[in-house]
């Protein structure tokens, strides 16, 4: 830990005292607050129903929560800013007597991940951490390195589960918080990848109305609306627009990778009762080898690669700007965009941040041109769909090809197209200092997450539609009355209705890679894809034309330059998660093994264990790799 981060952590406690108090009565000082009985009367039952009822919550008031924590302190740290906070923490406060108080990190998201592991410790190091916080608001991939750290909230869940309602909670964002049968945090919030495409530029161009359904068929479709005019200037226009980072790429290589979670049985045709596969999009369950040597992952490198080279990138890196679909989409110029749900509500929404701006005429101000002016009454330029999946799968069982989609190979397929959307980190969710923090402060601030878990939407800070009971007439009339047209709405809902099916409705959610050392395997991804290949120029041994972007290097006119350089950014990628794996993570291979099976849930191996399963598959390179004999 850097002696910045550690001045920083006290700087944040003196900078944010005010806040951190709200509702109290001496907010600038913050000192104990001792609450006497007019101000906490567990007996004035109209007083505590009006302060515990609010929102039309009831575990407050149905679990005598009134006045139960008077005078008791805990302190909760988040990365983001929300101005919900303060009245929430003022309306829990005034419930339960309790004094809660809310620090915000100095660096962000950015530096959430190291703050918790200096105030929790890592999970191997039972003493290390400083202690200062009681609760925290965490995303997925930070939680591995603290989970030994943090307190297993199963317990507690399965006594409040009547008003938590965990199943109602998206299977992915419950996936994301669960480690070896633990839960280590509640999850209020959900992130995924989804497609945002224009109607009114798929109509100006006379296209069928729909999404594209695979990969292939986005990079198709963004070629050729690359270079098309869509906004009326008289300018050749761009493709999709995305903002290229690895957790989109990895949004491509989903659908390919990860068919189905379970085994296909001959009685369990819907695959839902098997054995674990053990799928996924980033390293095998058997051995830990990085899957970037497979056929699959060429293939979707491709559609990913097809897709940049039409995009908003081609014009924007040769300015010498950031490749980015927040400037680059309120232009118009963009037949379609990649993105998070949270940015994505910003991009299609009229009046949006990163909205489509009318053009207007120079002289007076006038519009001359806005996004939708060739729609019909009813019709919406801003649509979302559930990111496109795929008709070509990697093969699993009894090889290692490129195969064709069909009720074997993907069992979960619709139309011979299999889908498996990507939750990328997982949404905010919230986690209890297991290790050092008192449990009359950990008491308070589970009642706080619970009440939190009862709110609707609209009163819950940080977050968007992460339950399934979410996605009815009600929730969709307060998006109605906060601007959103109806397109939109049942847009969102039926994307959402996809996304959060369970294994048993025909689910195929991708997990994003929840474990120790994510930071250092997807920056090592991203520099070797982006930095080095995609977005540098053919000078460099790059793949980018910066001075004529059309001529950028083609999968298939160029193929000997193409398949040479894929090939070295494959052995560089393979080569560098080796070295951090063997180099830079306690336990090496095997333990980084037994971490990624914990993270999927997969059944425990012990290192035995391992090593025989691995002489039995004949994998003598692993054998060796992973030290077994050792």
């Amino acid at each position: 830990m850097s002696s910045r981060m550690t001045i920083s952590i006290g700087m944040w406690l003196l900078a944010t005292r005010r806040e951190a108090c709200v509702g109290m009565r001496e907010p600038n000082t913050c000192s104990d607050i001792v609450i006497d009985k007019n101000q906490c009367d567990r007996s004035n039952t109209t007083l505590c129903m009006e302060r515990c009822g609010k929102h039309d919550s009831r575990y407050l008031v149905e679990t005598n929560k009134c006045c139960a924590h008077a005078g008791m302190s805990a302190s909760l740290l988040a990365f983001e800013s929300d101005e919900k906070w303060v009245p929430r923490i003022e309306e829990f406060n005034k419930c339960t007597g309790a004094r809660v108080s809310l620090t915000y990190l100095d660096e962000g998201e950015d530096g959430m991940a190291e703050a918790l592991i200096q105030d929790i410790g890592t999970s191997d190091e039972s003493n290390s951490g400083d202690g200062i916080f009681d609760a925290y608001i965490v995303q997925g991939p930070w939680i591995p390195d603290v989970q030994g750290g943090l307190e297993n909230l199963s317990p507690r869940i399965t006594a409040v589960n009547e008003y938590v309602r965990y199943q109602d909670i998206n299977p992915a964002s419950r996936s994301t918080v669960s480690f070896n049968g633990t839960t280590r945090a509640l999850p209020l919030d959900t992130d995924y990848i989804a497609l945002g495409w224009r109607q009114d530029v798929f109509k100006k161009h006379g296209l069928p109305l729909t999404p594209p359904k695979t990969i292939e068929e986005l990079a198709d479709l963004s070629e050729r609306l690359n270079g098309l005019d869509h906004n009326e200037d008289g300018i050749p226009d761009w493709g999709f627009c995305l903002t290229p980072q690895v957790n989109y790429f990895m949004a491509f290589v989903a659908p390919v990778y990860q068919t189905n979670l379970r085994e296909c049985g001959y009685e369990d045709i819907d695959c839902t009762k098997g054995k674990q596969t053990g799928q996924n999009i980033f390293f095998d369950t058997d051995n830990f080898q990085p899957l970037v040597r497979l056929p699959g992952f060429e293939y979707a490198f491709k559609q990913y690669w097809r897709l940049i080279r039409s995009s908003n990138c081609q014009d924007q890196l040769p300015r010498g700007v950031k490749c980015s679909r927040k400037t680059a989409f309120p232009t118009g110029r963009c037949a379609g965009v990649i993105s998070m749900p949270g940015t994505m509500n910003n991009l299609l929404l009229d009046g949006g941040k990163f909205a489509v701006k009318p053009r207007k005429d120079p002289n007076n101000s006038t519009n001359v041109w806005r996004a939708g002016w060739n729609l019909e009454k009813g019709e919406y330029w801003g649509r979302r769909a559930v990111f496109p999946g795929s008709r070509k799968v990697q093969q699993w069982v009894g090889g290692t090809s490129l195969v064709d989609c069909d009720q074997n190979t993907c069992p979960h397929a619709k139309d011979n197209v299999n889908y498996a959307p990507f939750f990328s980190e997982g949404g905010e969710a919230y986690a209890l200092n297991g290790r050092q923090s008192k449990q009359t402060s950990k008491d308070v601030m589970f009642d706080l997450f619970t009440w939190l878990a009862e709110l609707p939407i609209t009163k819950l800070p940080l977050s968007g539609q992460y339950r399934k009971s979410q996605l009815n007439e009600k929730s969709g009339k307060v998006l109605l009355d906060d601007g959103w047209p109806q397109v939109m709405v049942d847009d969102l809902f039926n994307v959402l209705g996809e996304y959060f099916k369970d294994e048993d409705e025909g689910g195929n959610p991708v997990q994003d890679l929840l474990m120790v050392g994510f930071s250092k395997y997807m920056d090592v991804l991203d520099n070797e894809l982006h930095d080095k290949l995609l977005l540098n120029s053919i000078e460099n041994n790059g793949f980018f034309n910066l001075k004529q972007p059309n001529s950028s290097i083609d999968c298939e006119k160029d193929s000997e330059y193409f398949n040479r350089r894929f090939q070295d950014f494959v052995t560089n990628v393979e080569t560098r998660y080796n070295k951090i794996t063997d180099e830079q993570i306690s336990g090496g291979r095997i333990g980084q093994l037994q971490r990624w099976r914990q993270s999927l849930n997969l059944p425990w191996r012990s290192p035995t264990e391992i090593c025989i399963i691995l002489l039995e598959n004949v994998d003598h390179e692993s054998f060796k790799n992973i030290n077994c004999a050792a």
